[in-house]
């Protein structure tokens, strides 16, 4: 099983906009076949800081995802609208245990 963890870097003061971006998208994310979980973390600490916790059975399952017609729409719908700073972290990991 494949895990990847995204470390958003979300615009100082945006991080309710990011996680209101996510709120329609990620029940069809979690439908992609071979998609296991797909879930957005926001910190106690700091709403501007998210985590996308991801778990899919392959890497043809991530790859299939990322070009998905809601992912493009979603990822092109946010463009321009200064809600994060920077690239995310992207963490790969494979699930031993």
């Amino acid at each position: 099983m494949l895990v990847l963890i995204a470390n958003l870097t979300v615009a100082e003061g945006k991080g309710n906009n990011v996680i209101e971006s996510f709120k329609a998208v990620v029940p069809k994310i979690r439908q992609d076949p071979g998609t296991i979980a797909y879930n957005i973390l926001q910190g106690n600490d700091n709403p501007d800081k998210i985590t996308v916790l991801e778990r899919y059975e392959n890497e043809e399952a991530l790859k299939y995802h990322g070009q998905t017609e809601h992912f493009k729409a979603w990822q092109e719908s946010l463009r321009g609208k200064g809600l994060f700073s920077g690239r995310p972290e992207l963490l790969m990991y494979e699930e031993v245990v």
